[in-house]
């Protein structure tokens, strides 16, 4: 070809990796390079593309097709590039650029660092030469990957997600040595989101909005939609566990929120109690009633400034007379039901609370007794580990009965893994849940009737009292949460005994502020003392999560 004719002529760059931008091959460095080389060949310069380290096999594929379309288009016939492995990778990708160069005379690839040009003219053993390097390059390729995937593997068997950490959390460390930790601006608002789900109270569209407006963005900071809102409420990570390469790894990072917040969520997502639809006008009931005939959530519509509920799917009569039932109506009979379960006056919360406040030392006792109980039998199974890989070192047990009984071992250490998890993070102050359940039931139906409750704080109510509410031919058949089951089962034998009783004439002594007659047997009152609690001691197996926990603060009317 003649040097001194002008030919079109467009240069490729291409890095691949940050240490390759910082030693020499950056796509400055490249273009220069080119550039000189094309002044000495006498080519025009007619187009210039780059390809970046964070450019995907995709991207890069699309780029070269792009290259190639524009070289036909404008009848530039050589392409200017540093090195083969610069260009191509693999097999494919050369087949390509072999059919571009053969299928005109005057079409030609520049490798300048290596002194090799590609044309139709290209000897026999110079074609070798062309095939051998695209083979190393795809083999330099391929070994990268594989070793990349062993590292990643090696890092996720550590403890560690090998790549970027969802919402609520930050990376932090040097390359190779990159951890991740809570990251205080987002974590509070993740923990939120798991906590206003677990109510029952918003599906997956109306929690998305309802964390925009509390301030959650994606990476971009533009609203997080549905299905990524969905993909953050199932993610194992937020609870201390990952998900790679499809199998399960325990994390060494900071859980977000519980195992047990995580799984009522995944219930609530996954078949639980049926979920509200998205609506713009929400009311109290929406989502929270089921029709008593068929088990469907009850439909809410707004006729002359009235709600009335109905069921869709049976046309079930849902009032005493009428096949809808108007939510005033279905309100008054649903609050007696909190009343029920509730301590008759102040002064018997009062007593209550000192009874669950003396307790407590109790509660420590036991907790720490079953911290120590755990931590022993977390060194024996992992004693019994150690033990076991020596005897299969020494071939004193085979390979499958060691992968058995590892995997046993490995079982049993999760789980006292995570019952001491439940301890530590339940911090012995049980009593304070006990308060807030015995003080949110006293005052409830003043806080859904208050003028100053909104209507949210009157569906939040609703989802710390109600587990789910049936309605047929006007009767209310309401299913309570745990802690209010426990109210209805013992607030009715609690009330009684330590309510003041007036013109008795047996003897009467005093116990604190409240006056009971001698009659009442001290197991008694010490029964009343001890039930009084909204939980049962910590045993070693998960105790069930707390309707009311004691970090929520309860609503006033």
């Amino acid at each position: 070809m003649n040097a001194n004719k002008k030919t079109k002529a467009i240069i490729y760059a291409r890095v691949s990796s940050k240490e390759q931008e910082e030693t020499g091959y950056s796509l400055e460095a490249q273009e220069k390079l080119l550039k000189e080389h094309s002044d000495r060949k006498g080519f025009e310069i007619v187009k210039t593309y780059k390809v970046t380290e964070s450019a995907s096999k995709w991207q890069i594929r699309k780029t070269l097709g792009e290259m190639l379309t524009f070289a036909c288009t404008n009848k530039a016939g050589i392409i200017l590039c540093e090195k083969i492995d610069r260009l191509t990778r693999n097999l494919k990708d050369a087949a390509i650029i072999d059919d571009w160069v053969h299928s005109e005379d005057e079409r030609e690839v520049h490798f300048v660092k290596e002194n090799f040009v590609l044309n139709n003219q290209t000897r026999a053993h110079e074609n070798f030469v062309w095939d051998m390097k695209v083979a190393m390059a795809r083999f330099y390729t391929n070994n990268l990957s594989e070793e990349v995937r062993k590292g990643q593997k090696e890092k996720a068997s550590q403890g560690w997600l090998p790549t970027k950490p969802p919402h609520g959390y930050k990376t932090i460390g040097e390359k190779g040595h990159k951890v991740h930790v809570v990251d205080d601006l987002t974590a509070p608002l993740i923990k939120k989101m798991f906590d206003l789900y677990a109510t029952g109270n918003y599906s997956v569209k109306a929690l998305a909005d309802k964390m925009y407006s509390l301030g959650l963005r994606n990476r971009s900071g533009s609203k997080i939609g549905k299905s990524r809102m969905h993909e953050m409420l199932s993610n194992p990570f937020c609870y201390g566990k990952f998900l790679w390469k499809g199998q399960l790894y325990q994390g060494k990072h900071e859980p977000l929120v519980s195992k047990d917040l995580f799984d009522e969520v995944q219930m609530k997502l996954n078949g639980g109690r049926p979920r509200p639809y998205y609506n713009k006008h929400h009311t109290e009931l929406r989502g929270k009633v089921l029709c008593g005939s068929c088990g469907k959530t009850v439909t809410w519509e707004r006729q002359k400034g009235h709600w009335y509920g109905g069921c869709k799917q049976c046309k079930a009569q849902l009032d005493e007379k009428k096949q809808y039932i108007r939510q005033e109506d279905l309100e008054g009979r649903l609050l007696p039901h909190l009343v029920a379960v509730a301590p008759k006056s102040e002064k018997l919360l009062g007593v209550l609370t000192k009874a669950l406040k003396e307790s407590h030392s109790e509660e420590i006792e036991y907790h720490d007794t079953q911290v120590r109980a755990i931590n022993t039998s977390l060194a024996r199974v992992q004693q019994r580990k150690r033990v076991m890989y020596d005897d299969k070192l020494d071939e004193r047990i085979t390979a499958d009965f060691y992968d058995q009984k590892l995997k046993e071992f490995t079982t049993e250490e999760e789980g006292l893994v995570s019952n001491l998890d439940k301890l530590k993070s339940d911090n012995t102050e049980y009593y304070k849940v006990g308060i807030a359940v015995h003080e949110l039931a006293l005052r409830a139906r003043d806080i859904y009737l208050s003028e100053k409750a909104t209507l949210e704080e009157r569906r939040l109510l609703l989802a710390y009292a109600f587990s789910s509410i049936s309605v047929l031919q006007g009767r209310i058949e309401p299913t309570y949460t745990p802690a209010f089951n426990f109210l209805a089962e013992w607030m009715p034998r609690v009330n009684p005994i330590l309510e003041p009783r007036q013109n008795n004439p047996k003897t009467i002594i005093s116990r604190g502020d409240l006056h009971i007659s001698t009659p009442i047997s001290s197991l008694e009152l010490s029964e009343v003392q001890n039930n009084s609690r909204t939980s049962k001691k910590p045993s070693v197996k998960a105790r069930q999560r707390q309707t009311v926990p004691p970090s929520r603060p309860l609503l006033r009317g």
